[in-house]
């Protein structure tokens, strides 16, 4: 999509920088860069050489030099020599440096434009332009000045030659309108014109477009509940659309700066001085309260700031303006309104600390139930385990027993055996009470008798005291 004011400003240039005339294709007027000037000039009639002979002459041309002199009221130009005019209708006028920039003889003049400069000239009203070199200008042609090559504004006659730096635009007005010329309308080369209609202040067209920093003035505001604050701000602020800024508002940085004292006046008077300075009670390491004044400001600060760019920022998006931030460098109080907000403050300060002590003690209470929870869980987990433990050894006991008598049934010697080692903790358990214990009975002999009653004999018959 093609913006319609860079339209305009093309159509523009097309206009009224069609006519602007450069000399540097002017051959008439330009002396070749390999031609020297008294060449040009003898080439042109204009140069007299002295005939003669060497030493003799009034007049003294010295080498480097160029004399001026009249000729039956003709300019003439003498080369190095000497001179003497016997004609009451000729005379000698001085004796020039060659290098001089401007060296004039009746109509004529020669400019010498430097490599860094412009030359600007008037033929017949046309303005036209030297670049770097030297001219023989004759009348009507006439050399006005030369300027440096990169000056942002060059003014002859009707001519305007505009380049605007970086960080800038430069904001003119022709037929009516009003035009404003960006950095890069100029990337390819200056903005030209020869409107004769064109208007541009020099000291106030070139409009910055970077970040600006504006102070506001002091403002006293009454408070929603009547209290008369002191404060002073500070906005940062960007133009982002300059061609609206400009075309839309007249004197866009005092309007900018106007409707934010405005508005940041109708914040104050919409307030109350609780909400513009409320004292914030802070928490210590130790646990103890204070007012920090450090936070209290910042809380407002932030608070303003919402608000303003808030209701700021969408009255000046219109008007190609980007609102940065706003920052509150002064907040004054009268000494009765300081009183009463210390006395509010002590107030807030021993609430605060009656809810910091409550608090503490809540605190204390759900740790100490939480430790006194957990070593019950504790001890009912060592109770678990004790009872697990002892019931794993009331089993393998019994899988013992019922293992060992499994094998005293399966094993008739096992059985013997058995009943010696029963008869073994017998004795050490009465101690020294005497114990007559079977003898010398041999594997074999032990056996069932009587099977049907189920008593148990030895067949040996000897007997031994133990």
């Amino acid at each position: 999509m093609v913006d319609n004011d860079d339209v305009l400003l093309s159509e523009y240039k097309k206009t009224f920088s069609k006519n602007i005339h450069h000399a540097t294709s002017d051959d008439k007027i330009r002396i070749p860069n390999d031609r020297s000037l008294y060449d040009e000039l003898e080439q042109r009639n204009l140069l007299k050489r002295f005939r003669v002979a060497p030493g003799l002459g009034i007049h003294l041309v010295k080498e480097g030099e160029i004399g001026l002199a009249m000729l039956n009221s003709a300019p003439r130009f003498l080369a190095p020599g000497r001179y003497t005019f016997i004609s009451p209708f000729s005379h000698f006028l001085e004796a020039v440096k060659i290098t001089g920039k401007l060296i004039k003889l009746g109509n004529i003049q020669i400019v010498t434009v430097n490599q860094d400069e412009i030359g600007l000239s008037i033929r017949n009203g046309e303005t036209i332009l030297l670049d770097p070199g030297r001219y023989i200008l004759t009348a009507p042609h006439i050399f006005e000045r030369s300027t440096a090559a990169n000056a942002q504004y060059i003014k002859l006659g009707t001519y305007r030659r505009i380049t605007v730096p970086v960080g800038f635009v430069a904001v003119a007005f022709d037929v009516g309108k009003q035009i404003i010329i960006r950095p890069e309308d100029t990337e390819s080369g200056p903005f030209e014109t020869n409107s004769p209609t064109f208007l541009f202040d020099e000291k106030n067209g070139f409009q910055s477009v970077q970040l600006q920093v504006r102070e506001l003035d002091e403002l006293k505001v009454n408070t929603r509940d009547g209290v008369t604050i002191t404060a002073k701000g500070l906005i940062t602020y960007r133009i982002h659309d300059p061609r609206t800024s400009f075309m839309t508002v007249q004197d866009i940085h005092g309007a900018v700066k106007r409707a934010a004292e405005a508005t940041l006046t109708s914040l104050f008077l919409n307030a109350a001085i609780d909400e513009i300075a409320p004292p914030v009670p802070q928490k210590l390491s130790d646990g103890l309260i204070q007012m920090n004044t450090a936070i209290e400001g910042e809380n407002f600060n932030q608070h303003i700031r919402d608000a303003f760019l808030h209701d700021f920022s969408h009255k000046v998006n219109q008007w190609g303006i980007e609102l940065q931030d706003l920052n509150i460098e002064k907040l004054e109080f009268d000494n009765s309104v300081k009183d009463l907000l210390r006395k509010r403050a002590q107030a807030r300060v021993e609430t605060a600390t009656s809810l910091a002590n409550m608090r503490s003690q809540t605190n204390i209470a759900i740790q100490q139930a939480e430790r006194e929870k957990q070593q019950a869980q504790i001890q009912a987990e060592a109770e678990a385990f004790v009872t697990r433990t002892k019931a794993d050894a009331d089993f393998y006991a019994a899988k013992q027993h019922a293992e060992a008598a499994k094998v005293l049934q399966e094993v008739p010697l096992s059985a013997q055996l058995e009943l010696k080692r029963l008869d073994v903790e017998m004795v050490k358990a009465t101690g020294d009470r005497t114990t007559f214990m079977p003898m010398n009975f041999s594997i074999g002999d032990v056996g069932m008798n009587d099977k049907q009653n189920g008593k148990m004999y030895f067949a040996s018959n000897q007997a031994g005291l133990l």
